[in-house]
């Protein structure tokens, strides 16, 4: 005779089970439903008692869920402990789809059981309440709810619910198949010729093929070469004309799309930012200076439409969204020499700029991969192979949690319940967070928040957080998991009264010399990224603002605010802000990039002055001639100054000198004018030979100049063969 039900492992399908002898004496009891625990991740654990008279306890389990079942029981006696054995069919199903099982017990007479279990399960739901009072905002009670709902098909009646999570593991597994070994049938006859073994395939599994993002084609890397023709001299300050940047074509592989646009930077040594505390701010792009054109000159073919974004930044927006290592493969064109650094730099300029554009420095690994046979000169991005391992999300469980009803509950079938699992004071008050980094984050204001200390032992999972202050509803946020006993900062309402102004810059220093040659310096190169928040309260009460900021890997905290509490990925800054005041915080990480510079260049040249006058240790048989090559390149910027000034004044004479003409024009054969009239005549002869003064001075100063650019280069060139020579030569003594 069967007993009622015993429990339930489907959300529509239940567990039975019956007790009995092996006699024809049967006592019937009901098997009862002690205590049921509900996880986060899909399962459910019951608890249940059952009492045996004389033998054995039968089970009946849905077919489709005995591997579950078989994977979890666990049978012991109530009062030894004892575990229990238990049978079972092992293939087959009773005809209602139903698997029967008996628990064996050794001895006659009555036996409580104990059989726990899991069996799959809706996840329970979290949601909180926090109370805050006081007039300072730092009474503080939080409330927590859990939603169970109960779709086993059962009634839980007179039951202990609890609910539960944890980072552990779920599966199924099958464990009610009949599984058979082959074994080898081995013969005693002799044998004249043995058989190679069979190919297969190795251990592991075979190497995918490379996924190759995109390429970029030689001629759009400015990367300065060795091997390209020495540039001209730069012009003087003032008459430098910027040389259109270079195309830039990017395919993508995955889609065969192509991108024609322009490099984000033109020209050798273009990419590097200001030196020192100089840098460019977050909105780089710059209007290339263009000559005058003569009218008799052809016009110029028309120029394909720019894409919506520059290919550099499509590339970058596109790593962005994908996960993995990325390897940047550099490649030098055939008949290049020094084909291995060639490729270096052409890898590091792409990496470089991705840096820029957002895309975490840890990510993007350079190769150089010189020249390859049948491998055009360019760049090429292919995505690293990466191990086949699960990958944890944002919102995914952190530690245990663990919460029971104090009291028995009863949920009947098909209905859900909320209960009670926390109520408790904790530390905490009102503040307010700076987030604009989120996806419902603000740029412009810093939101009202709730900061309190998890008074638990266990995790608070991520639900849903209603606020009431001072009787009233003044709010709702939603909380990533809350470890034991650690401090969270939950956003509430955006009031609008702590304003944000937010400005971004980037800069380049040296950091360390690599290699000198024919005046292209590669370097490792310190870049910088800084943050500037300008802060303005507009309450009437002195607040605390935190504000939220998330470090890259690859990149490195180089200034902040000093008290800072870490949140996942982000660390959050504190700042106090006096009532009706305003104040300026600073935010700067750093990370290193490798880089090609033309010392000879404004941008190169910027980065060396910041270099060797920076106070920093540096090499000396560097320092000493670059210093010597900087006062030339002043006193070249100082006459090219005084040109341009020269050229101004003989303009404004020359202008002067056309209005005396017409003035004295008009006086000929004017009654009493002759006094004006020699006037006049005096200025125009002055006004001649300023013009001729400054004439002659402007030719003396274009010769000085060119003097001085021919030192320059010779300094630049001599340099770079003292540099050579130095790192050839065997050490002394």
């Amino acid at each position: 005779m069967r007993m009622k039900a015993l429990g339930a492992l489907l959300m529509t399908s239940g567990l039975t089970a019956a007790c009995g002898t092996f006699s024809s004496h049967v006592e019937t009891d009901d098997a009862a439903l002690g205590r049921v625990v509900v996880y986060r991740n899909g399962i459910a654990y019951y608890e249940r008692t059952a009492q045996v008279t004389d033998g054995a306890l039968s089970l009946t389990v849905p077919h489709d869920k005995v591997d579950d079942f078989l994977k979890s029981l666990t049978v012991r006696d109530a009062k030894t402990g004892e575990a229990l054995p238990v049978a079972f069919p092992t293939s087959g199903a009773t005809s209602d789809g139903k698997v029967d099982m008996q628990v064996q017990v050794p001895q006659r007479g009555k036996h409580d059981v104990i059989l726990t279990y899991i069996t799959e399960s809706p996840a329970w739901k979290p949601t909180y309440r926090v109370m805050v009072d006081g007039a300072d905002g730092r009474d503080v009670r939080i409330q927590g709810w859990a939603i169970v709902d109960n779709t086993s098909g059962e009634k839980w009646e007179n039951v202990r619910v609890g609910v539960g999570s944890s980072s552990a593991l779920s599966f199924r597994y099958d464990l009610r198949s009949v599984r058979t070994v082959f074994r080898e049938t081995l013969k005693s006859e002799e044998r004249f010729a043995v058989a190679p073994p069979t190919g297969g395939s190795t251990y592991g599994p075979a190497k995918a093929e490379e996924a190759v993002i995109a390429a970029v084609d030689l001629a759009a890397i400015p990367t300065p070469s060795m091997q390209s023709p020495p540039r001209p001299s730069p012009p003087p300050m003032g008459d430098v004309a910027e040389a259109a940047p270079e195309r830039l074509d990017v395919v993508e592989h995955s889609t065969g799309r192509s991108y024609a646009g322009r490099s984000l930077y033109g020209g050798a040594g273009s990419s590097g930012g200001g030196g020192g505390g100089g840098g460019r701010k977050a909105t780089r792009a710059r209007t290339p200076h263009r000559e005058p054109v003569q009218a008799a000159m052809a016009p110029p073919p028309p120029s394909p439409p720019a894409p919506k974004a520059p290919p550099v930044k499509q590339l970058a927006d596109r790593l962005k969204q994908t996960g993995g290592q990325v390897i940047i493969e550099g490649y030098a064109a055939a008949g290049e020499r020094n084909a291995e650094q060639v490729s270096n730099d052409r890898a590091n300029w792409l990496r470089n700029e991705l840096i820029r554009e957002g895309v975490a420095p840890a990510r993007l690994e350079v190769q150089a991969k010189g020249h390859v046979d049948g491998q055009a000169g360019g760049v090429r991005l292919v995505q690293a192979e990466r191990p086949d391992r699960p990958e944890l999300q944002t919102g995914d469980p952190i530690g245990e949690s663990h919460f029971q009803s104090e009291a028995p509950v009863t949920v009947d079938r098909g209905t859900s319940a909320m209960i009670a699992i926390l109520d408790d004071d904790a530390e905490g008050n009102v503040v307010y967070l700076y987030d604009a980094e989120s996806a419902r984050g603000n740029e412009r204001y810093a939101f009202k928040a709730i900061r309190f200390k998890n008074p638990t032992d266990s995790t608070l999972e991520t639900g849903p957080m209603t606020v009431y202050g001072a009787g009233r509803f003044i709010g709702e946020g939603l909380s990533e998991p809350i470890p034991p006993h650690s401090t969270a900062v939950v956003p509430f309402a955006l009031d609008r009264e702590i304003v944000v102004d937010r400005e971004g810059s980037t800069g380049d220093r040296i950091s360390r010399l690599m290699t000198l040659e024919r005046g292209i310096l590669r370097t490792e190169v310190q870049h910088t990224r800084t943050t500037k928040l300008k802060l303005t309260s507009l309450l009437h009460t002195d607040t605390e603002v935190f504000l939220r900021h998330t470090v890259s890997k690859g990149w490195n905290l180089v200034k902040s605010p000093e008290t800072y509490e870490q949140s996942g990925e982000a660390h959050l800054f504190r700042v106090k802000l006096a009532a009706g005041k305003t104040v300026t915080v600073e935010i700067q990480e750093a990370t290193p990039l490798v880089k090609a510079i033309d010392v000879r260049s404004p941008e190169g040249l910027a980065l060396v002055r910041a270099y060797v006058e920076g106070g920093e240790e540096v090499d000396a048989r560097f320092a000493e001639p670059m210093k010597k090559l900087l006062a030339i390149h002043t006193e070249m910027a100082n006459i090219t100054q005084s040109i341009e000034a020269a050229r101004e004044r003989v303009a404004e004479f020359r202008a002067r000198s056309s209005e005396l003409q017409s003035q004295i024009v008009s006086l000929d054969g004017v009654r009493g004018g002759n006094s004006l009239l020699r006037h006049l005549q005096q200025k125009l002869k002055e006004m001649s030979d300023r013009v001729q003064k400054d004439t002659i001075a402007i030719v003396d100063m274009q010769q000085q100049l060119m003097l001085a650019r021919v030192r320059f280069q010779d300094g630049v060139a001599e340099l770079s063969f003292e540099q050579r020579t130095a790192a050839a030569a065997p050490p002394q003594g």
